[in-house]
């Protein structure tokens, strides 16, 4: 049987003993009924894994730290997903499915079409950062992506951080299709749009900030399954 896996932050890693935060404690102890002398992996999030033992499992779960496993090897090319807000189980299923195949970083964007708003959106980020941990623990990856602060679609335009990335703007009407990617380099950086799609003057924008416009053939998909599998396909092209 497959040893049990945690996410764990670096901050609380010292002497070669590492304390679970209160969910992950709680998980471990009662809901997976772990208790001491049973051995776990950890990972933390930045590509190193961990081999350890349950050393105490008390109101604090302390773990003593085995063996390092990582890091895990660095894919050639970053991939970049920059997906318009769409509704939360949708955006969130995303999110998920994306960090499963491997993406980088996430960047929730806010575009002309764009009808999700949320009154508390530090706390919402929050929860995406559960989730895609979540997604990263279950996959047996050791790293976790980035999820960005929602941004205007304008704002990624001018992103300084997203300078030298080689750009793909996903468009039902453009007239490339998705089949090869020439020269990536270090990164890559992909937008999908919202159900709506994409308003003319942010295609223009895009095109005058250097994004190539590709599609994935004639079927209309939903955004989250557009993501999705433009993702797949650029994954699969970048050899990854």
């Amino acid at each position: 049987m497959a040893r049990r896996r945690f996410f764990i932050s670096l901050d609380r890693i010292q002497n070669g003993v590492a304390v679970l935060d209160p969910d992950q404690a709680h998980h471990l102890r009662n809901v997976l009924r772990l208790g001491c002398g049973d051995e776990i992996e950890l990972f933390d999030g930045q590509g190193c894994g961990y081999a350890g033992l349950v050393e105490s499992c008390g109101a604090e779960v302390r773990i003593r730290l085995l063996q390092e496993t990582g890091p895990a090897p660095k894919p050639d090319t970053a991939l970049v997903l920059a997906a318009a807000l769409i509704k939360p189980d949708r955006f969130e299923w995303m999110l998920q499915k994306s960090t499963e195949l491997g993406v980088r970083r996430i960047i929730p964007l806010i575009t002309r079409f764009t009808n999700v708003c949320f009154a508390n959106p530090e706390s919402r980020r929050e929860r995406w950062r559960r989730i895609v941990q979540e997604a990263a623990r279950q996959c047996r990856r050791l790293t976790v992506p980035e999820v960005a602060c929602p941004q205007p679609f304008a704002a990624l335009l001018s992103s300084p951080d997203l300078v030298g990335h080689s750009r793909f703007l996903l468009h039902e009407q453009a007239g490339e299709r998705l089949q090869f990617i020439p020269d990536p380099g270090n990164s890559v950086l992909l937008c999908i749009g919202p159900e709506g799609g994409w308003d003319d003057a942010e295609t223009r924008a895009a095109q005058d900030a250097g994004f190539r416009l590709v599609h994935m053939g004639p079927r209309i998909l939903r955004a989250e399954t557009a993501a999705i599998a433009a993702v797949a396909v650029f994954q699969f092209l970048l050899d990854e």
